[in-house]
């Protein structure tokens, strides 16, 4: 049963509860050419004739890199430092996700729900992490009001995790990814760009010690 507070976050990132959310849409009824029927019920025909339409051309799927980080939201992780990739790979999950400042308000999350010591002991997971805009974009009070609910915290970041190492090549080959909480992720790619469910991936393929981590620019919320 979906609670108050997550029906409130799905709204607020402008989603309903159902399949509808990820692209599955009713069929709509034919239109004739002219946009109406005529008189007599006969159709009325178009000043033009339709063309048809070209075949698509087939391009080879992008490949994409496992040893290094993609996305046009990379530029989150400096040069050097603790938050670079190279300063990240020896970092647990939850602490490495504490040092880029764009992925603050996850890390908080992570330590309102009690689930820092759980992401660091884990062998290997993949996180979808949202960053700070993601939560910005709830607004204040349902921020607030989902900080302060940790049951219902706990399931939306349990949303955000799966266990087992998804990297590149591997998110480009599945299609749906069940997270630790028996949700499922809808993975959409176009190029370079990989959607899952309602957020988009600005930087995939950040590596922690345990984990594999996407940021996402929403917060994820599976269809029910």
């Amino acid at each position: 049963m979906t609670s108050k507070i997550i029906a409130v976050v799905a709204a607020a990132v402008g989603i309903g509860l159902t399949a509808a959310a990820y692209g599955v849409t009713p069929t709509s009824s034919p239109v004739t050419a002219a946009g109406r029927i005529g008189t007599g019920g006969t159709q009325a025909h178009t000043r033009h004739p339709v063309r048809p339409a070209r075949k698509p051309r087939h391009r080879a799927p992008v490949a994409l890199p496992n040893g290094r980080t993609f996305g046009s939201g990379c530029g989150i992780l400096p040069r050097s430092g603790p938050a670079s990739q190279a300063g990240l790979t020896a970092a647990t999950a939850a602490a490495a996700v504490s040092r880029p400042r764009e992925l603050s308000e996850f890390a908080h999350a992570i330590q309102l729900a009690g689930l820092t010591r759980t992401l660091n002991a884990a062998k290997a997971l993949t996180v979808f992490a949202p960053d700070n805009a993601a939560f910005d974009y709830l607004g204040a009070g349902n921020l607030q009001a989902l900080l302060a609910t940790r049951p219902d915290l706990v399931r939306v970041l349990r949303f955000h995790v799966v266990a087992g190492r998804v990297l590149p090549a591997q998110l480009a080959k599945r299609h749906v990814l069940t997270t630790v909480g028996g949700t499922k992720l809808y993975l959409a790619r176009s190029g370079r760009s990989f959607s899952v469910n309602n957020a988009v991936v600005t930087c995939g393929n950040v590596r922690t010690s345990n984990a594999t981590v996407y940021v996402v620019n929403r917060i994820i919320i599976p269809a029910s």
